[in-house]
Formats: structure tokens, C-alpha cells, sequence
């Protein structure tokens, strides 16, 4: 599958998300773990993303990548946030532009919705079709495209 065969799957898969059910309580924020994957063009996407943003909101961004990104679960488990989370807000500073892994937060039943807000998920064999495809493309985690 090469991108543009992705890029229009991805686009049906994205109509069939149900962001109307979530309120964005962030209780599957704790997912959004440094280890987050991002294929090239969604590394393309952010960095055209932030190079859009008013000096002032880039200059904000960078004060969120330095946050204290380490969240201790207890039992002396201790989970690394992304780059891109606001540990202050308490949410996503990219969310218009974010990976596909994020999106599908609380969509497919292999990541569902922590407070089984989200009624309804993309069909299993739709979603693993969407991942197959999505594994086949370049993928570094964000911090690595960063680099």
C-alpha cells in the first residue's frame, strides 16, 4: 500500500470516529507515552503545524516540551508523557495534527476509552486493516523524529 492508499483509508477511517460522544475528560491521557509512534508525514504535519503558530504559542510549546514529562502510577511504576503534552493543561498542544495512534484513542477495541464514554468503535477488521497499512509506513516516535 503506498501513501496515497493510505492517506484515503485513513480518511474513511476518520469519518467514522465518534469524537461527539467523548468530552475530553483526558482519562486516556495516560497513553500518550513518549513512545508515541508518528509516520513521516505525520511528523511533516506537526512541524507545518508549529511553523504556522504565532511566535508566542511556539515559544508556549517549547516552555510544554520541557515540562517534567514523568508520572508516577505508583508501585514505583513511572510512565514518560509526550513531548507534546501539556502536563499544566492537561492535554494535547498538537491535537489537530496528531498521529494516527492517538486519534484512534478510545476507537478500536484494542485501545478503548477508559470511561467507556465512546459508544461505538472503528470495525475491528477496518481498524486492523487501517494498522496493517500503518505499519508498513516509515514510523520513528516523536522524540526520534525530533532528532
Amino acid at each position: 500500500m503506498d501513501q496515497h492508499d493510505f492517506d484515503v483509508l485513513h480518511a474513511a477511517c476518520e469519518r467514522q470516529l465518534r469524537l461527539d460522544f467523548c468530552d475530553g475528560c483526558t482519562a486516556c491521557a495516560l497513553r500518550c507515552s513518549a513512545e508515541v509512534p508518528a509516520a513521516r508525514h505525520e511528523w511533516e504535519a506537526i512541524r507545518t503545524y508549529l511553523a504556522g503558530l504565532s511566535p508566542e504559542r511556539r515559544a508556549a510549546i517549547a516552555d510544554i516540551e520541557a515540562q517534567e514529562k514523568s508520572v508516577d502510577l505508583g508501585d514505583g511504576v513511572r510512565v514518560s508523557m509526550c513531548r507534546y503534552y501539556d502536563m499544566t493543561q492537561d492535554r494535547c498542544s498538537i491535537y489537530p495534527v496528531r498521529p494516527l495512534v492517538c486519534r484512534i484513542l478510545g476507537h478500536v477495541e484494542w485501545m478503548p476509552c477508559p470511561i467507556d464514554r465512546i459508544p461505538s468503535m472503528l470495525p475491528t477488521p477496518t481498524a486492523l486493516h487501517l494498522m496493517d497499512a500503518y505499519a508498513d509506513l516509515e514510523r520513528r516516535t516523536l522524540d526520534e523524529w525530533q532528532e
